[in-house]
């Protein structure tokens, strides 16, 4: 049997020298193969409005409009005339009996702490890490790794499977404070990535100590949020939630979940 098994190596080995293709199994191809049969990514963006511009807005005419955002009304009760009670959550969505979600915990990710307010990585990565674990607070799973990446090159917007963190300029409109991107496979509805870029329109910074910049830990566990399977809220009942669609300048509420926030969170991955 040794000779036989010796045999075809020294087999394999002569015909590859000789220039002949040999079928050796390779996993990463496998994989490779794999990947390209699965459907395409699908997105969704959301967009972080100053306060007295979130849009967009919930008409309340019985009919979820295209543009009307999924915790109005009009879309919570399936265009039914009676208004929907107000829960002050909302998923990225919902298929049958399935939210999108991540399939697998915890999540990591990578800040670029590079901004042009020239606020310490420090600052940065403390305010970003705090608004990670407000989420893990209130979980029987640790959503977000512990441990994150420093990573002065990432940037928003580009898919390939790093949850990057981002100051940039993308938008032109000056009431956006802030964008999430989430990525999610439409076949098993689990996400697999986000980004979020903080906008440089605005002057960032700690509002605990200066009430004229955005405070960067109450905007990023809002979009954190986003980042694990959180939509906005826009009614004004909401106003005191961390995924309400509003914020502003001084603004330090969202650093803690309100109690919807947390039922929310629960609903996805359970509680304590």
């Amino acid at each position: 049997m040794k000779k036989i098994v010796l045999g075809i190596l020294i087999g394999i080995i002569v015909l590859a020298l000789s220039g002949v293709a040999v079928a050796v199994p390779n996993q990463a191809a496998n994989i490779a193969k794999e990947k390209a049969k699965a459907p395409d990514l699908e997105k969704i963006e959301f967009i972080h409005w100053k306060k007295g511009f979130a849009k967009p807005p919930c008409d309340n005419d019985g009919t979820c409009d295209p543009e009307e955002n999924p915790s109005c009304a009009d879309c919570k009760n399936g265009n039914e005339e009676e208004p929907a009670p107000t829960t002050c959550y909302a998923f990225l969505g919902k298929y049958g009996k399935r939210l999108l979600k991540w399939g697998e915990l915890p999540v990591s990710y990578v800040i670029n702490p590079i901004n042009p307010d020239e606020l310490s990585e420090t600052l940065v990565t403390s305010a970003i890490s705090a608004g990670a674990e407000e989420w893990d607070n209130w979980t029987g799973a640790e959503l977000f790794n512990d441990s994150y990446g420093i990573d002065p090159t990432a940037i928003y917007g580009a898919q390939n499977y790093v949850n990057a963190i981002s100051f940039g300029d993308y938008y032109s409109d000056p009431n956006i404070i802030a964008v999430a991107t989430v990525w999610y496979r439409p076949a098993t509805k689990e996400i697999v990535e986000f980004d979020i870029t903080f906008e440089t329109d605005y002057t960032w910074g700690d509002a605990t100590d200066d009430s004229l910049v955005m405070d960067l830990q109450n905007i990023a566990t809002h979009e954190l949020g986003h980042g694990v399977g959180l939509a906005d809220v826009y009614d004004e009942a909401c106003s005191a939630v961390t995924m309400y669609g509003y914020s502003d300048y001084g603004e330090t509420q969202k650093r803690t979940l309100a109690d919807s926030d947390i039922t929310g969170i629960q609903a996805l991955y359970g509680g304590l």
